[in-house]
Protein backbone atom coordinates (compact mmCIF):
# COMPACT_ATOMS: atom_id res chain seq x y z
CA UNK A 1 0.00 0.00 0.00
CA UNK A 2 1.03 4.05 -0.59
CA UNK A 3 1.46 6.09 2.19
CA UNK A 4 -1.24 7.90 1.22
CA UNK A 5 -3.88 4.87 1.70
CA UNK A 6 -1.85 3.97 4.83
CA UNK A 7 -2.87 7.26 5.92
CA UNK A 8 -6.23 7.23 4.76
CA UNK A 9 -6.87 3.96 7.04
CA UNK A 10 -5.26 5.51 9.90
CA UNK A 11 -7.39 8.61 9.46
CA UNK A 12 -10.19 6.36 9.33
CA UNK A 13 -9.50 4.57 13.01
CA UNK A 14 -9.14 8.01 14.70
CA UNK A 15 -12.66 8.78 13.07
CA UNK A 16 -14.15 5.79 14.48
CA UNK A 17 -12.45 5.96 17.69
CA UNK A 18 -13.68 9.92 18.51
CA UNK A 19 -17.25 8.81 17.90
CA UNK A 20 -17.18 5.85 20.08
CA UNK A 21 -15.25 8.11 22.89
CA UNK A 22 -17.37 11.44 22.18
CA UNK A 23 -13.97 13.56 20.64
CA UNK A 24 -13.91 15.90 18.74
CA UNK A 25 -11.86 14.99 15.29
CA UNK A 26 -10.05 18.16 15.59
CA UNK A 27 -8.91 17.11 19.24
CA UNK A 28 -6.52 14.48 17.41
CA UNK A 29 -3.37 15.05 15.76
CA UNK A 30 -1.25 13.10 13.86
CA UNK A 31 2.32 12.95 14.38
CA UNK A 32 4.04 11.28 11.78
CA UNK A 33 7.32 9.00 13.21
CA UNK A 34 9.64 9.51 10.43
CA UNK A 35 13.13 8.13 12.49
CA UNK A 36 14.90 5.85 9.36
CA UNK A 37 12.57 7.21 6.74
CA UNK A 38 14.27 8.28 3.66
CA UNK A 39 13.33 11.84 2.52
CA UNK A 40 11.59 10.53 -0.66
CA UNK A 41 9.26 8.78 2.17
CA UNK A 42 8.65 11.63 4.10
CA UNK A 43 7.78 13.80 0.75
CA UNK A 44 5.11 11.23 0.09
CA UNK A 45 3.50 11.64 3.11
CA UNK A 46 3.72 15.32 2.77
CA UNK A 47 1.99 14.92 -0.64
CA UNK A 48 -0.33 12.88 1.55
CA UNK A 49 -1.27 15.99 3.95
CA UNK A 50 1.27 15.43 6.84
CA UNK A 51 3.12 18.09 8.36
CA UNK A 52 4.23 17.09 11.32
CA UNK A 53 7.10 14.71 11.33
CA UNK A 54 8.89 13.03 14.63
CA UNK A 55 12.15 12.04 15.36
CA UNK A 56 14.28 10.06 17.47
CA UNK A 57 17.73 11.20 16.39
CA UNK A 58 19.14 14.51 16.36
CA UNK A 59 22.16 13.87 13.61
CA UNK A 60 19.50 12.35 11.37
CA UNK A 61 16.75 14.75 11.67
CA UNK A 62 18.80 17.54 11.15
CA UNK A 63 19.64 16.17 8.01
CA UNK A 64 16.47 15.63 7.08
CA UNK A 65 15.36 19.57 7.80
CA UNK A 66 18.37 20.51 6.30
CA UNK A 67 17.00 19.10 2.92
CA UNK A 68 13.88 20.07 3.49
CA UNK A 69 14.88 23.76 4.39
CA UNK A 70 16.65 24.03 1.37
CA UNK A 71 14.13 23.12 -1.11
CA UNK A 72 12.30 26.35 1.37
CA UNK A 73 9.56 23.38 2.89
CA UNK A 74 9.48 24.26 6.49
CA UNK A 75 7.90 21.02 8.31
CA UNK A 76 6.43 20.96 12.04
CA UNK A 77 9.64 18.99 13.29
CA UNK A 78 9.43 17.02 17.05
CA UNK A 79 11.77 15.36 18.25
CA UNK A 80 10.63 12.41 20.32
CA UNK A 81 13.96 10.27 21.56
CA UNK A 82 16.29 10.14 24.28
CA UNK A 83 18.14 13.50 24.70
CA UNK A 84 22.17 13.04 25.24
CA UNK A 85 22.89 16.51 26.72
CA UNK A 86 25.72 16.86 23.97
CA UNK A 87 22.82 17.11 21.49
CA UNK A 88 20.18 19.62 23.27
CA UNK A 89 21.92 22.77 21.35
CA UNK A 90 21.39 21.01 18.11
CA UNK A 91 17.47 20.39 19.26
CA UNK A 92 16.89 23.54 20.29
CA UNK A 93 17.86 25.31 17.13
CA UNK A 94 16.18 22.64 15.00
CA UNK A 95 13.33 21.12 16.66
CA UNK A 96 10.45 23.08 17.67
CA UNK A 97 8.45 20.39 19.68
CA UNK A 98 10.39 17.95 22.02
CA UNK A 99 8.60 15.19 23.27
CA UNK A 100 10.88 13.78 25.37
CA UNK A 101 12.07 15.77 28.09
CA UNK A 102 12.60 14.04 31.82
CA UNK A 103 15.26 16.09 33.39
CA UNK A 104 15.09 19.37 35.00
CA UNK A 105 19.15 19.55 33.87
CA UNK A 106 17.94 18.72 30.08
CA UNK A 107 14.86 21.55 29.84
CA UNK A 108 16.95 23.98 31.01
CA UNK A 109 19.79 23.33 28.61
CA UNK A 110 16.93 23.62 25.71
CA UNK A 111 15.83 26.81 26.99
CA UNK A 112 18.94 28.42 27.65
CA UNK A 113 20.22 27.29 24.42
CA UNK A 114 16.92 28.25 22.44
CA UNK A 115 17.17 31.28 19.73
CA UNK A 116 15.03 33.48 20.91
CA UNK A 117 13.62 34.91 17.68
CA UNK A 118 12.63 30.97 16.75
CA UNK A 119 10.44 31.82 19.49
CA UNK A 120 9.55 29.79 22.62
CA UNK A 121 9.95 25.76 22.14
CA UNK A 122 7.60 23.26 23.11
CA UNK A 123 8.16 20.76 25.72
CA UNK A 124 6.49 17.52 26.71
CA UNK A 125 7.65 16.06 29.88
CA UNK A 126 7.66 12.18 29.50
CA UNK A 127 6.62 10.37 32.34
CA UNK A 128 7.70 6.52 32.93
CA UNK A 129 4.35 5.20 33.98
CA UNK A 130 5.54 2.05 34.09
CA UNK A 131 8.38 2.29 36.28
CA UNK A 132 10.97 0.55 33.77
CA UNK A 133 14.53 1.15 35.06
CA UNK A 134 15.48 1.12 31.38
CA UNK A 135 13.09 3.53 30.31
CA UNK A 136 13.33 6.92 30.06
CA UNK A 137 10.80 9.49 31.55
CA UNK A 138 10.37 11.05 34.55
CA UNK A 139 9.07 9.78 38.30
CA UNK A 140 5.51 11.05 38.93
CA UNK A 141 6.85 12.18 42.44
CA UNK A 142 9.34 14.38 40.60
CA UNK A 143 6.87 16.00 38.22
CA UNK A 144 5.78 18.87 40.31
CA UNK A 145 9.69 19.80 41.55
CA UNK A 146 10.54 19.78 37.82
CA UNK A 147 7.71 22.20 36.51
CA UNK A 148 7.32 24.37 39.45
CA UNK A 149 11.74 24.88 38.51
CA UNK A 150 10.66 26.01 34.98
CA UNK A 151 8.48 29.14 35.54
CA UNK A 152 11.08 31.82 34.69
CA UNK A 153 11.84 30.73 31.30
CA UNK A 154 10.20 32.62 28.14
CA UNK A 155 12.04 30.27 25.41
CA UNK A 156 10.09 27.43 26.27
CA UNK A 157 6.67 26.52 26.73
CA UNK A 158 5.33 23.07 28.95
CA UNK A 159 2.42 22.31 26.37
CA UNK A 160 1.88 18.78 28.46
CA UNK A 161 2.78 15.14 29.33
CA UNK A 162 3.99 11.89 27.39
CA UNK A 163 4.13 8.61 27.74
CA UNK A 164 5.08 5.03 26.23
CA UNK A 165 2.82 2.34 27.93
CA UNK A 166 4.93 -1.02 28.79
CA UNK A 167 5.24 -3.21 25.86
CA UNK A 168 2.38 -5.94 26.74
CA UNK A 169 -0.55 -7.33 24.89
CA UNK A 170 -2.93 -6.66 27.87
CA UNK A 171 -5.01 -3.64 26.76
CA UNK A 172 -6.24 -2.98 30.27
CA UNK A 173 -2.48 -2.03 31.71
CA UNK A 174 -1.83 -0.05 28.31
CA UNK A 175 -5.61 2.49 29.20
CA UNK A 176 -4.74 2.42 33.28
CA UNK A 177 -1.22 3.91 31.66
CA UNK A 178 -3.14 6.44 29.50
CA UNK A 179 -5.58 7.25 32.16
CA UNK A 180 -2.89 7.69 34.78
CA UNK A 181 -1.25 10.41 32.73
CA UNK A 182 -4.54 11.99 31.27
CA UNK A 183 -5.12 12.54 35.55
CA UNK A 184 -1.57 14.20 36.25
CA UNK A 185 -2.50 16.38 33.57
CA UNK A 186 -5.96 17.18 34.59
CA UNK A 187 -4.21 18.01 38.04
CA UNK A 188 -1.22 19.86 36.68
CA UNK A 189 -3.37 22.07 34.27
CA UNK A 190 -5.54 23.27 37.98
CA UNK A 191 -2.43 24.12 39.58
CA UNK A 192 0.04 25.57 37.27
CA UNK A 193 -1.44 27.32 34.52
CA UNK A 194 -2.80 30.16 36.21
CA UNK A 195 0.53 30.84 37.79
CA UNK A 196 2.45 31.78 34.84
CA UNK A 197 0.31 31.14 31.80
CA UNK A 198 3.08 32.07 29.08
CA UNK A 199 5.00 29.28 29.87
CA UNK A 200 2.16 26.14 31.16
CA UNK A 201 -0.28 25.79 28.72
CA UNK A 202 -0.88 21.90 29.40
CA UNK A 203 -2.86 22.12 26.65
CA UNK A 204 -1.91 19.04 24.29
CA UNK A 205 -1.17 15.68 25.77
CA UNK A 206 1.00 13.15 23.99
CA UNK A 207 -0.25 9.58 23.76
CA UNK A 208 -0.60 6.50 22.01
CA UNK A 209 1.29 5.11 18.46
CA UNK A 210 0.16 2.61 15.59
CA UNK A 211 -0.92 -0.08 17.59
CA UNK A 212 -2.88 1.47 20.33
CA UNK A 213 -4.19 4.69 18.94
CA UNK A 214 -7.69 3.66 19.91
CA UNK A 215 -6.96 3.30 23.28
CA UNK A 216 -5.18 7.33 24.12
CA UNK A 217 -7.89 8.40 22.32
CA UNK A 218 -10.30 6.67 24.70
CA UNK A 219 -8.58 7.74 27.61
CA UNK A 220 -8.39 11.25 26.14
CA UNK A 221 -9.64 14.49 27.58
CA UNK A 222 -12.04 17.15 25.70
CA UNK A 223 -9.86 19.54 26.86
CA UNK A 224 -6.51 18.57 25.54
CA UNK A 225 -5.17 17.61 22.17
CA UNK A 226 -4.35 14.39 22.13
CA UNK A 227 -1.35 14.03 19.66
CA UNK A 228 -1.06 10.11 17.92
CA UNK A 229 2.53 9.11 17.19
CA UNK A 230 2.03 6.87 14.09
CA UNK A 231 5.09 5.31 12.38
CA UNK A 232 4.33 1.82 11.18
CA UNK A 233 0.68 2.80 10.58
CA UNK A 234 2.02 5.12 8.00
CA UNK A 235 5.27 4.63 6.42
CA UNK A 236 5.06 0.18 7.22
CA UNK A 237 7.70 -1.58 8.88
CA UNK A 238 11.25 -0.41 9.02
Amino acid sequence: MQISDNLRAVEERIKRSCITSKIELSKVKILAVSKKMNVEKIQEAYNAGLNSFGENYASEGLEKIDFFRNRSVYLDWHFIGPIQSNKTKVIAENFDWVHSVSTLKVVKRLATQRPFKLGPINIFIQVNLSEEPNKSGARVNDLREIIRKLTGFETLQVRGLMTIPENTPNCSVVKDRFRTLKSLQQELREDFTYYNPSVFKFDMISMGMSGDLELAIGESDPLFTTIVRVGTGIFGNR
